[in-house]
């Protein structure tokens, strides 16, 4: 038995040793959330900690679906390699090829460009008129003005360079070749197969029971955020489906494994590492994190330790973040 192997088993027969960590932890920072941990497929640690509403006063569970953020864009890099493997799509198109009535300094820019950030695209949040069209995105579509306005930072594939307008635009192609609606894709062909069965790109206006409310501080974050989740992120799941979400992915029910590596192994290099399509790679850890005001989480799988971390908040990011890290350093997961 190797060592690191030993190590690991060490740590996790310890369960009530890392329990006391992360919730020391937890309380430090004042955390609230849910926090999971798979071994091999079974659960081995479960934290939940304070209110998902603090209005009606209701508990986090296992089962509480948080707002990812940008843990989504997971999800759209497996939605376009489905299309890939079905043959509707491929990484090395234009994606003008999708969405023809782009500018054609945008035109050629690949989908594998928009799935590992090397677009030279920027940030739709960032335009001067996204508050002011908030409230009427309510399709990936709707964004196009935000999009088709940037200039281009530098030659698409010369370097990386985090971007939510690429992703928003990959979430077109994939709406274009699927013939579905981003959030419905996901339903039928990711939430579903992977018994995701809190998850869901919601609308703002009718989040489900299960659903957690963010919170800036002590306010709720909810009139500050767009309508509904996008290929960006934004998007909605519980800890146990993400942990669902990993073993479906490692499992072959997802996606076939050639797949499984375009979308897994780094691409470009990237601050932690490198990047693939809509996931960071840090070693030999899988990953992907999300973080806005009133919202934070991270997504760890680490297939050669056989361990699947994932750690869901509804405060900001620097009171997720230590959880995090106390999490992964307990657990040695690089």
């Amino acid at each position: 038995m190797s060592l690191v192997l030993t190590s690991v088993i060490a740590v996790l027969a310890a369960t009530p040793a890392l329990g006391r960590q992360v919730d020391a932890a937890a309380s430090h920072n004042g955390f609230t959330g849910a926090v999971a941990v798979a071994r091999h497929g079974t659960l081995v640690l479960a934290r939940t900690y304070g209110l998902a509403d603090r209005a009606h006063r209701t508990k986090v569970t296992l089962d509480t679906a948080f707002n990812l953020a940008s843990m989504g864009k997971m999800f759209t890099g497996v939605a376009a390699a489905q299309l890939v493997q079905e043959g509707k799509l491929r990484f090395d198109d234009p994606v003008g090829t999708y969405v023809p009535d782009l500018p054609r300094a945008l035109r050629a820019i690949t989908i594998g460009q928009l799935l590992d950030h090397t677009s030279g695209l920027g940030d739709f949040f960032d335009d001067p008129g996204y508050d002011r069209l908030r409230s009427r995105l309510t399709s990936l579509a709707a964004y196009l003005p935000l999009v088709t306005r940037e200039t281009l930072q530098f030659k698409p594939g010369s370097r990386w360079a985090y971007s939510n307008s690429g992703f928003l635009l990959a979430g077109l192609a994939i709406e274009k070749a699927s013939g579905e609606r981003y959030d419905a894709y996901l339903a039928r062909h990711v939430f579903g197969p992977a018994g995701m069965t809190h998850s869901g790109c919601y609308a703002r206006s009718h989040l489900p029971s299960f659903a957690a409310i963010g919170y800036d501080g002590a306010v709720p974050n909810t009139a500050t955020l767009p309508p509904q989740g996008t290929s960006a992120g934004g998007c909605y799941a519980s800890a146990r489906d993400l942990l669902r979400f990993a073993a479906a992915l490692e499992s072959g029910k997802l996606l076939g494994p050639t797949l499984v590596r375009a979308i897994t192994n780094s691409h470009v290099a990237a601050p932690g590492g490198g990047y693939g399509y809509g996931f960071g790679i840090r070693g030999t850890t899988v990953w992907h994190n999300g973080g806005a005001p009133g919202a934070g989480g991270e997504l760890d799988i680490n297939a050669k330790l056989g361990i699947v971390t994932v750690v869901l908040g509804n405060v900001d990011p620097p009171r997720v973040v230590p959880v995090v890290d106390a999490l992964l350093n307990a657990l040695r997961v690089p």
